[in-house]
């Protein structure tokens, strides 16, 4: 029998070493499962419909990283539906089900009335005019209930507005009479030589993400020419702002122009300031407490920070990538980007891959660095601490990092009160 000499305990720990196999990161390494996202903010006034661009780039590519829970901030932060909306998303409703029930009934008429209350519903929902796919079979039956009466000139231009907005939809086969798929064929096939117009948007402010027909197509201020005649959804939205929207007109040969300030939410004008300023912050070592403000409101574990400004001959863009737990920079990279903006998307989306790519691999190595005890003893679990608690600690930490500037001053940001992720 053995006493629990100092040569026992150390042939017990040998013991446990062996068994567990070889050394791996502790959970602290780990950058699965992480909350994060990525923002570009311009350090000049011109530069923010350019930054707007690599914004979306850059999300599709931290979007396309297996196991990273990529917030979407415009779910999140949006202000909510207003009442009208709502009653007007009811009525649209109704008016779809009657419509509906008078298809079956073949009351051709009574499908035309009730489904053209629906779209006038629809309508009028501006910026929350949802779900867009109800609203296309709004039109949907009143071009069938036109074609059923034999009245081919109203639903032709029905179909017309319909493959406006959804150039590839078909019919399905056993729904229709065949005299009405092969109307809707005629029309799908003359698509093509219609006459086109354009549309331009403008926000206050800038930089809103821009919707035609449902599609995502730039951000504002944003021009789009070579559309087809006839009606479309443009819809505009920004994360804390109401969303904004108009069924448009677009005329041969013509241009419509939509100038619009946006509505902000409770957290609109906050959410963009604090931003704005851990953008700027993030270079800057002595004003890390700002871009710890950014993890704690939004509960992030890790942020791409980008800052985007004017190079000699070219445009530059510097990323950084910032651990909250560490409250450290882990990898910062930059790139010159034409200043012409000839293939900037792929110039950018190279970019972007490239410094995910190195920056995981640099955050992974920052969090090793943490605890010896991790990839050593065999023991990881007995220091695991799980996601909430690391967020716990993080924002604990920087309340009172902030507690002295809060004391200060009032900034009369509505952020300050108001916790936008207390429901997340």
């Amino acid at each position: 029998m053995c006493r629990w000499s100092a040569g026992c305990w150390l042939l017990l720990v040998l013991g446990v070493t062996l068994a567990a196999g070889p050394a791996r990161p502790g959970p602290a390494a780990d950058v699965g499962n992480n909350h994060t996202q990525v923002f570009v903010v311009p350090l000049s006034e011109d530069l923010h419909h350019t930054a707007g661009i690599i914004n979306q780039v850059l999300r599709r590519v931290l979007v396309e990283q297996a196991n990273l829970q990529v917030l979407d901030l415009e779910d999140k932060l949006q202000a909510q539906m207003p009442d009208k909306a709502r009653r007007l998303q009811e009525q649209a409703r109704k008016g779809l089900v009657a419509a509906k029930r008078a298809f079956q009934a073949m009351e051709y008429e009574q499908v035309i009335r009730q489904a053209s209350k629906a779209r006038q519903a629809f309508e009028k929902m501006g910026g929350h005019l949802a779900p867009l796919k109800r609203y296309q079979e709004s039109i949907l039956f009143i071009a069938v209930g036109h074609a059923m009466l034999g009245e081919k000139e109203p639903a032709s231009r029905a179909f017309v507005d319909l493959l406006v907005q959804d150039p590839h939809l078909s019919l399905k086969k056993s729904s229709f009479a065949e005299f009405v798929k092969q109307l809707f064929a005629r029309v799908k096939e003359g698509m093509a030589s219609l006459p086109r117009g354009s549309v331009a948007v403008k926000t206050t402010p800038p930089g809103a993400n821009l919707y035609l027909d449902g599609q995502l197509r730039g951000v504002t201020p944003q021009s789009l020419e070579g559309l087809v005649a006839g009606r479309h959804v443009v819809m505009v939205s920004m994360p804390g702002f109401q969303k904004w929207g108009q069924v448009v007109q677009v005329e041969a040969g013509g241009l419509v122009t939509l100038n619009t300030r946006l509505e902000a939410g409770r957290a609109g004008t906050g959410y963009l300031r604090l931003v704005e300023k851990a953008g700027r912050a993030v270079s800057d070592s002595s004003r890390l407490t700002e871009v710890l403000q950014l993890g704690q409101t939004l509960g992030l574990d890790w942020v791409w920070l980008c800052q985007l400004d004017h190079a000699e001959s070219a445009t530059r863009l510097t990323g950084f990538l910032f651990e909250f737990n560490h409250a450290r920079v882990a990898y910062r990279s930059q790139v010159e980007l034409e200043p012409s903006g000839y293939g900037l998307k792929e110039e950018v989306r190279l970019f972007g891959r490239k410094f995910l790519r190195r920056g995981l691999r640099a955050l992974r190595a920052l969090r090793e660095e943490g605890d010896p005890l991790d990839a050593h003893t065999g023991t990881e679990d007995w220091y695991r601490d799980d996601s909430s608690s690391r967020r716990k600690n993080r924002d604990t930490r920087a309340r009172e990092e902030v507690k002295h500037q809060e004391s200060k001053h009032s900034s009369g940001d509505p952020l300050d009160d108001y916790d936008p992720t207390a429901d997340w």
